[in-house]
């Protein structure tokens, strides 16, 4: 609509005669984007971008659409219809107009309020299940037809189900392996596109969003070191290497994302041809890699341009070749470097620099654990620079600021950037035991939490001391990303678990509550608190590993820690034998909790205050922590 009407001089000149024009950039103004989408669904049924809406004065939304043509076509009204009927009806039937808008308003704000019932978590789970596996693909993976996006909130549900349900396991098993198989994911270069055109994962949208990255990058960690599957952890690993080596500010800052199309054309950045790849290689490099990813002139993204991906297995092409598997793997990682540097001489797609409170946070969050977890300090590093660059752009009030690009900071903090940041400081703690991470976690949800709380425990997605607006969102639901309501909520029953502070735990109750209605009736729509329900429903649960960082004892029980602690459990490490007095102060659970004995580490799962009996090897810990995995959840406190 850029090109075809807002470029247009008779279109520009008509909204400069009868309307006050402003753009919105949905990313800076997530709260903007949400009121006024909901409000476009409501009067039309459906949603989506680009989002026209015409607001009264006083910001109350009366008509509204996504695209319109610059010329009447396929039963649309062309813009320039649009804007005269609009400026028609305001000059004629104000009253009319006015009154529809207030009615609209008043019933969204309605449809907005608690909707509190009785949870049962289990029945939910598995009518969870069931709806997913009714939209899952058996053949390649996924949810729904074409297009096909990633749902990181989906996985995130089944990793924690895979351990105990078959059903769970095989939805996340097909869709991670055919995701990584697929053009969605940059074989060269790491990190996932937007989505698949296509039902077979074969031809991406190229862009590149931060938050699918940081999302992506952790779940196929968590699902590689949970199901022993090497091949996800490597993909984890080739998405942080990314973010970290494309998508990072000189200040540490993540930037928002990357555009599809370079010189003018959508993914000529990163799709080959047969010749492009010889050219760019030696010649036994080039033919091993055309054979691998069988490059050919009919292409599969235009004729004679293919996305890159590998289609026949390395110890096939290496027997065609007359080499070892290993031979051919190290040929293979030599033309993948080519290749990417060759790449690397391409005009780039756009980057998207601004930096974002809440996607850093979920970078911050996916890097710490993967740091942790695979013990990749450039990770953890990456992390905690990431939360220090956003904490150091708050108020003095404490609040955050939503976006930040060359000094100039802008949009409105939300939910989402509260939620976010909280869940990595959090994250940081269980990655180094630092008690800094807990205090700045409580700092912030103390000055912050209160401004997005009603009385009923709801958690809006905007404060009461930002902008106002018509409505006040919220969204219990997951979309692209999880729902703000549930990470925050998860969060602060791990906070609670970790610091003894129970009136965390009462807070992440009242939220959950506040939305038990939706979550019932809808709970594969709300899967992220769902998850915090179900860890609601039973004692809080911390695993201490008690143990010098550098002694071996300690390392093996922290991987399996990370690898099988079960979900909502809260992880405290001692940063240093005996703990010192701050981080004890700071978590309970290591008072009185050392290791074994010298270069001796030991294991504690505590539940609901009350420790089993410690353990000191990994095996002994993996039981112990699977039983746990496996116990039901409880049912959800609901008013």
């Amino acid at each position: 609509m850029e090109r075809e009407s807002f470029e247009d001089p008779a279109i520009a000149a008509l909204l400069a005669d009868h309307f006050v024009t402003i753009k919105v950039d949905r990313e800076e103004r997530p709260d903007v984007d949400a009121v006024y989408m909901e409000a476009v669904q409501a009067l039309t049924g459906s949603g989506g971008w680009p989002l026209s809406v015409f607001l009264t004065p006083d910001l109350q939304p009366f008509f509204g659409g996504t695209y319109f043509p610059p010329e009447r076509r396929y039963g649309m009204p062309s813009f320039r219809e649009v804007l005269t009927a609009v400026a028609d009806a305001w000059a004629r039937r104000r009253g009319d107009v006015a009154s529809d808008a207030a009615d609209l308003v008043e019933r969204l704000a309605g449809a907005a309020r608690a909707e509190a019932s009785t949870l049962d978590v289990g029945s939910a789970q598995e009518r969870a299940l069931k709806a997913l596996d009714a939209q899952h693909d058996p053949r390649w993976g996924g949810f729904g037809g074409a297009p096909k996006f990633p749902s990181p909130s989906r996985l995130f549900f089944l990793i924690g189900a895979a351990r105990a349900d078959r059903r769970a396991r095989g939805m996340l098993e097909r869709t991670l392996d055919a995701m990584a198989a697929g053009g969605m994911y940059d074989w060269l270069g790491g990190g996932f596109h937007r989505y698949s055109t296509d039902e077979k994962w074969l031809v991406p949208h190229f862009e590149k969003m931060l938050y699918d990255n940081a999302l992506l990058a952790r779940a196929y960690g968590e699902a590689g070191l949970a199901l022993g599957r090497p091949e996800w952890v490597r993909v984890a690993r080739e998405t942080a290497d990314y973010l970290l080596r494309e998508m990072r500010g000189p200040e540490g800052g993540f930037f928002s994302s990357t555009d599809a199309d370079s010189e003018g054309r959508e993914g000529a950045y990163f799709v080959w041809s047969e010749a492009e790849v010889r050219a760019a290689l030696p010649a036994r490099h080039g033919d091993l890699l055309v054979r691998l990813l069988d490059l050919g002139p009919a292409g599969t993204f235009e004729t004679g341009t293919s996305v890159l991906r590998p289609v026949r297995a390395l110890a096939e092409v290496a027997a065609e070749f007359g080499l070892t598997t290993e031979s051919a793997a190290v040929l293979l990682d030599e033309a993948r470097r080519g290749l990417l540097s060759a790449r690397g001489r391409r005009v780039p797609p756009a980057t998207d620099d601004k930096r974002l409170a809440a996607w850093n946070g979920m970078a911050a969050w996916a890097l710490a654990w993967l740091g942790a977890a695979l013990h990749e300090e450039r990770y953890l590093a990456a992390a905690r620079v990431a939360v220090g660059f956003v904490l150091a752009g708050a108020t003095p009030e404490g609040r955050l600021t939503r976006s930040w690009r060359n000094g100039a900071r802008s949009g409105v903090e939300t939910l989402e950037d509260v939620a976010w940041v909280a869940a990595a400081l959090v994250q940081l703690y269980e990655a180094d035991g630092n008690p800094e991470w807990l205090e700045r976690a409580g700092t912030l949800l103390d000055r912050r939490l209160p401004h997005y709380r009603t009385g009923a425990g709801q958690l809006f997605d905007t404060a009461d001391d930002g902008p106002a607006l018509p409505l006040r969102p919220h969204t219990p639901h997951d979309g692209a990303t999880p729902s703000p309501a549930g990470v925050l909520a998860g969060t602060l029953l791990r906070l609670a678990a970790l610091t003894g502070d129970d009136s965390l735990r009462e807070v992440a109750a009242g939220a959950i509550a506040a939305e038990s209605g939706v979550v019932s009736r809808a709970p594969e729509a709300c899967l992220t608190l769902l998850d915090a329900a179900a860890a609601a429903g039973r004692p809080p649960v911390t695993l201490v590993i008690a143990g010098d960082p550098g002694w071996r004892s300690t390392g093996e029980l922290l991987a399996v820690a990370w690898s099988r602690r079960p979900p909502g459990c809260a992880l405290a490490v001692t940063p240093t034998v005996p703990a010192p007095a701050p981080a004890a102060a700071a978590v309970p659970a290591l008072a009185g909790r050392g290791p074994a004995g010298p270069r001796r580490a030991r294991a504690y799962l505590c539940e609901g205050g009350t420790c089993r009996l410690p353990v000191e090897e990994p095996v002994a810990l993996a039981r112990i922590l699977d039983r746990a995995s496996t116990e039901p959840g409880g049912e959800s406190p609901a008013r």
